[in-house]
């Protein structure tokens, strides 16, 4: 099966994290990674584009997005259990205070599950759910290793599978990847 796991730049977000170029002049100066095209996914349109792509080049896939891009997300997808996109939820207890009145704590990911892996007897039962704090590597939108097992469960990962990460970013995601191998 090929898998992918896309953490893109958060719609809206992007030139204020990575600035207008994409290569750290934002608020993210000096981050992990740099994203050159960064502006282009403070468009609506460029992450519609991203699920297709992903729906045309994996079998299951997730996006970690913010709450704020849910909703333009579920205008290309429809969401139930016959073509195994799921709407789940990484609940971040520990989440930073921002400028806003109400504080979120929690980020929404799409999960497509592989057809061949949905059923109960496939694989193990998964929560929706998942509660850690984000990690803190000193790059904003780090995912903590935990995440990632979480996500690789909710598609179904099986020894032998492909599996992409998308959007390097802080290189959590991949590292967690890495280990896969040596298992």
């Amino acid at each position: 099966m090929r898998l992918c796991i896309a953490d893109p730049p958060y719609l809206g977000r992007a030139v204020r994290w990575y600035g207008e170029n994409g290569c750290g002049d934002g608020y993210g100066k000096g981050q992990a990674d740099n994203h050159p095209e960064a502006h282009l996914w403070d468009k609506p349109e460029t992450h519609l584009q991203l699920v297709k792509d992903l729906n045309n080049n994996y079998d299951g896939w997730a996006i970690a997005m913010s709450v704020h891009s849910l909703s333009t997300y579920l205008t290309e997808i429809e969401t139930d259990s016959r073509n195994g996109i799921r709407v789940c939820v990484w609940h971040k207890p520990s989440a930073s205070p921002s400028g806003n009145r109400i504080t979120n704590h929690w980020e929404p990911v799409l999960v497509k599950v592989p057809a061949t892996r949905k059923g109960w007897s496939s694989g193990k039962r998964m929560s929706d759910v998942f509660i850690c704090a984000p990690a803190k590597l000193g790059f904003v939108g780090s995912k903590p290793s935990e995440w990632t097992r979480w996500v690789l469960d909710l598609m179904g990962y099986q020894d032998g599978d492909e599996v992409t990460d998308l959007f390097y970013g802080s290189g959590n995601v991949t590292a967690e990847l890495n280990k896969l191998t040596l298992t």
